[in-house]
């Protein structure tokens, strides 16, 4: 599902006109990053975790030249899913 789909379906059942639905979406994107820019989490209840966390500077080695690079330390986001979002996950896997 792209972000056109996204604002579709929630238009749909939400029954709100599109433009409000995105400008929503757009809004809670901007938030969530500039909470995890901060290095705080956003935690979407039922949903999961999102936190930002560092990764520590690593050598990496070039499988075809075997030159080793250092990479820099950088900060990521990685997502945490809730066990309700697992859960039903898991269960439509048992249906296919």
């Amino acid at each position: 599902m792209n972000n056109k789909e996204l604002i579709t379906e929630l238009a749909r059942s939400l029954d709100l006109p599109k433009e409000k639905i995105s400008a929503l979406l757009d809004a809670t994107a901007k938030a969530m990053a500039e909470e995890l820019s901060k290095g705080n989490s956003v935690n979407m209840q039922g949903f999961g975790v999102f936190e930002s966390r560092r990764k520590d500077e690593r050598v990496s080695v070039n499988p075809r030249t075997k030159i080793r690079t250092l990479i820099p330390p950088k900060q990521v986001v990685v997502f945490k899913p809730s066990n309700s979002l697992k859960d039903k996950v898991k269960q439509s896997n048992l249906h296919e």
